[in-house]
């Protein structure tokens, strides 16, 4: 009996120490915090790490959206080291992915920091564009989409550094000395298309945009010098 007793005792120990240690290593290993979905960013209800993913991949070009042309299926971003680029997307086919969850193409915002692989060799579209740090993470709620009321806009006088038709936007100096990169959207009225084909190097304008980034303005209207 008494050699039982030692024998269930010996096994009831052994147990407890084999929780305990499981316990202890338990406490041990550091959880993966959760990472927001773009809804939760774009609302405005997350911000700072965990909103980034500002790792760049081996073959990867990363890059600040300019804008989104849907009737072109083009996105234009001003790339890291200072090009700028056009990335060619299919509705169907191209993949947005931010923290692991798949998105539309629609999801991207003027504004957003994302990364992006090479054209593939005979093909007409990327494959896959990974967000890394949507606007909102950087703009806080003066942009999103939870703001119902229209952002504020700003003012802008400059002269005129450079134009690029292909890609709808031009580089402005302010009299801040500033220089400001200006997209044109592709839903633009006429008469601002029409003066943006007019711009050279070296005109002076004067327009009102919203800030997307600290360098990156979307163009709302061309102005008159008694605008305003």
């Amino acid at each position: 009996m008494k050699l039982l007793y030692l024998r269930g005792h010996s096994q009831t120990l052994s147990l407890l120490i084999l929780i305990s240690t499981l316990t202890a290593f338990a406490g041990c290993v550091a959880l993966e915090p959760v990472k927001p979905t773009l809804d939760e960013v774009r609302l405005g209800n997350v911000r700072g790490p965990n909103a980034e993913d500002r790792g760049v991949h081996p073959g990867e070009t990363a890059g600040e959206v300019t804008e989104v042309n849907r009737s072109r299926q083009e996105i234009y971003l001003l790339a890291d080291n200072g090009q700028r680029q056009t990335v060619p997307f299919d509705y169907n086919r191209t993949k947005v992915v931010y923290h692991g969850r798949d998105y539309t193409v629609d999801s991207l915002e003027a504004g957003d920091r994302v990364a992006y692989l090479a054209l593939p060799r005979g093909r007409g579209y990327v494959d896959f564009i990974r967000i890394q740090e949507p606007v909102q993470a950087r703009s806080g709620s003066r942009i999103a989409r939870s703001n119902p009321s229209r952002p504020k806009t700003d003012i802008l006088e400059g002269t005129v550094d450079r134009v690029d038709p292909s890609l709808g936007v031009f580089d402005m100096t302010p009299r801040t000395g500033r220089r400001v990169t200006v997209s044109v959207p592709y839903n633009a009225r006429q008469a601002d298309v029409d003066s943006f084909r007019s711009l050279r190097r070296g005109d002076l304008v004067r327009i009102e945009g919203e800030f997307v980034s600290p360098d990156n303005l979307q163009l709302l209207a061309f102005l008159s010098p008694r605008d305003r």
